[in-house]
Formats: structure tokens, C-alpha cells, sequence
């Protein structure tokens, strides 16, 4: 049980982070920056290689017995992604405008780590 929290929590905040991030100071992601921009550039293929799938969801799936087999996003993030897939015309129960939602998030995402590096930090951090 303590595992599977690990692992929620893990990938709450590989979700989020490029929002966390601007509230860190710059000292502590200078070192790291690198790396977790790379990481973070590099998570859609890991999707293609697992069938369309995060490994952290089918980990999540293989501990919980309660999972009735929902992904991450379905499971945690419906209370994000609903309103906003509503004011796109998305259908929460269609698996195909899910994915969508996913990838608009990382589209959202990818934008702010660019305004983080290039705009608050003026390429400082590479």
C-alpha cells in the first residue's frame, strides 16, 4: 500500500512539475535542470514503446486491487481534465478525447518549461 502511494505521488508530480517548478528557487534546479528537462521531453516515447500506455500507470494497475483497470488520468485526474475537456467539446468517457487531454496537458506543459528556460531564466539554467 505504502508502494503504491510511492508511486501516485511520483507521478502526481512528474504531471506537474513544470507548474512546481516555478516555485522552487533557481539554486536548487540549476544542477538538475538538465536531466529533468531531457526527462521530461523524452516521457511521450516511453507511451509508443508501452502501447500507448505510462509504465507508472501499468505498475499502479499491478499493485492496486481495486483498479478496474483505469489508467492514471482516469482514475486521478478527472477533476482537472473534465472542466477543460468540456470547454473543448471532449467526452470524459471516450477514451480517444482522453489521450487528447493528455497530450493538450503536455502541450501545456512543454510551453511552460520553454517560458521557465527562456524567459524567466534566460537560458541561465543550461
Amino acid at each position: 500500500m505504502i508502494l503504491l502511494c510511492l508511486i501516485v505521488i511520483i507521478h502526481y508530480l512528474l504531471v506537474f512539475s513544470p507548474f512546481l517548478i516555478f516555485f522552487i528557487p533557481v539554486n536548487v534546479i540549476k544542477m538538475y535542470f538538465k536531466f529533468y528537462f531531457l526527462c521530461l521531453m523524452l516521457l511521450p516515447i516511453h507511451w509508443a514503446l508501452n502501447k500507448d500506455k505510462c509504465f507508472l500507470s501499468d505498475i499502479e494497475k499491478k499493485l492496486d486491487k481495486n483498479n478496474k483497470n483505469e489508467n492514471f488520468s482516469r482514475k486521478h485526474l478527472k477533476w482537472f481534465y473534465n472542466p477543460i475537456m468540456i470547454l473543448f467539446g471532449l467526452d470524459w468517457n471516450n477514451d480517444n478525447d482522453l489521450d487528447k487531454m493528455v497530450y493538450i496537458h503536455w502541450g501545456f506543459n512543454y510551453i511552460l518549461l520553454w517560458v521557465y528556460l527562456f524567459y524567466i531564466h534566460k537560458c541561465k539554467l543550461i
